[in-house]
């Protein structure tokens, strides 16, 4: 008969499974490491992105403000301009007024008939005029009347108003200027007094 040996297995499958533990303890392990690994580097990669944002983002704040506070000397460069622009406009109109009044006034002159004058001259607006003055007669109203035109300066005058005061006729016209005479800039109605252009006609007695 034969003998049949006998072989405990017990021990080499215990060490198997031990083996087997400790080689899921082992890939656990690196998992973990690996799974550490990566998300370490992750955060670095998103921590570093995120700095390299905010640094863009600061240096465009900065950028920012410089253009503002160029925007902000601009305007005022602009402002300023547009001030003394203003201004020299206002120089020039007053210039313009003070001319234009000189040229009225210097043209009147020379067409008022002896024995009349004028007390006043008022700007209506761009265009008209109202002249205010006296005669020691119709005749002498109607030659002013006549006389306007060939100014050269003033259209067909019309007569407002005639009244008989003492020994002399007050009169008020209304003047239009051509076209070619008129002023550049709107009147604001001033009053020039005759008394106060220069030579004055000869008062009626």
């Amino acid at each position: 008969m034969i003998e049949f040996v006998k072989i405990n297995l017990l021990p080499y499958r215990e060490e198997i499974k031990q083996r087997k533990k400790q080689q899921f303890k082992v890939l656990m392990l690196s998992a973990l490491l690996i799974g550490a690994g990566m998300s370490a580097l992750t955060y670095l990669t998103i921590n570093n992105a995120i700095s390299r944002q905010e640094d863009r983002n600061a240096l465009l704040e900065g950028e920012i403000k410089k253009l503002d506070e160029s925007l902000g000397e601009i305007l005022k460069l602009q402002q300023e301009k547009e001030n003394f622009l203003s201004k020299k406009q206002k120089v020039e109109e007053l210039q313009d007024k003070r001319s234009q009044a000189a040229y009225i006034i210097d043209s009147l002159n020379v067409v008022t008939p002896d024995n009349s004058y004028l007390t006043a001259l008022e700007a209506e607006s761009s265009t008209s005029y109202k002249m205010t003055g006296r005669a020691n007669s119709d005749n002498k109203i109607a030659m002013l009347m006549r006389s306007l035109p060939s100014t050269g300066v003033f259209a067909q005058p019309e007569l407002l108003s005639i009244k008989k005061i003492d020994n002399y006729q007050e009169f008020t016209l209304k003047v239009l200027l051509n076209s070619s005479s008129r002023p550049s800039v709107p009147a604001q109605n001033p009053v020039i007094n005759a008394t106060e252009a220069g030579e004055q006609k000869q008062e009626v007695k």
